[in-house]
């Protein structure tokens, strides 16, 4: 009974996100010990490498976990700024998408609340306490134009723990094509706008791959069609 309480109480304090009316919750994960070592596979040259998530800022575990948590306490916070242009056969042009964040929170302005290992991995929850301005650019998300939406992404094994950079990305990027279908009538030449993450996006690993699941809301601010 004991050890299945410590068990509740661990899930409460290091699992999922929550949102309060007056806080935002996010947790950030690392392994103690990776592994998957660096070089194990080799990436794809052709694509932008450039982490979405700053793992390198941290030297050992709990500051890679806490830059992770950063990462995603910004992204409930400011959001991301993103830019998508389809590929096209005609135009020879590849697809592309641009996401980064519009703001970073650095560690003095989130309160750790919870911490501990867990099957090997270290897990840091932080809460940040909404303020008015932070309250009014949420605001803008939650109104009756723009919806919560969910979706997901993956990306390859090969850089073991940063990998979930990349199914982060590919996540994001099908959330606007979602939330794209959802609005337009006509196929897109470039999409720009606004992505305000909410909670902490869920992670998994199967059949050699990262997945990724995010909800959030996207506001559009440029849309070009061939129209």
């Amino acid at each position: 009974m004991k050890s299945a309480l410590m068990a509740l109480i661990f899930l409460l304090i290091c699992t999922g996100p929550v949102v309060a009316e007056d806080s935002i919750t996010v947790q950030g994960d690392y392994p103690v010990v990776e592994e998957l070592g660096k070089g194990s596979f080799e990436p794809d040259e052709k694509k932008d490498n450039t982490p979405l998530i700053p793992y390198t800022s941290g030297v050992d575990y709990r500051e890679k976990a806490l830059a992770e948590a950063l990462h995603f306490l910004s992204a409930n916070v400011y959001g991301y700024s993103f830019v998508y242009k389809p590929g096209s056969v005609l135009m020879k042009s590849e697809e592309s998408f641009a996401v980064e964040l519009r703001g970073f929170l650095g560690p003095q302005s989130a309160t750790v609340i919870g911490e501990g290992v867990e099957d090997g991995i270290y897990r840091v929850k932080l809460e940040f306490e909404v303020t008015p301005s932070v309250r009014r650019w949420q605001n803008a998300f939650h109104s009756s134009t723009l919806r919560l939406l969910d979706s997901e992404g993956t990306s390859d094994f090969y850089a073991g723990w940063e990998g979930r950079g990349a199914a982060l990305h590919d996540a994001l990027r099908n959330l606007v094509l979602i939330a794209a279908r959802r609005s337009l009538s006509s196929r897109p030449l470039l999409l720009r706008g606004d992505i305000l993450l909410k909670g902490t996006p869920e992670f998994s690993v199967g059949a050699g791959r990262h997945f990724c699941a995010v909800s959030g809301y996207v506001n559009f601010v440029e849309i070009v069609t061939y129209d």
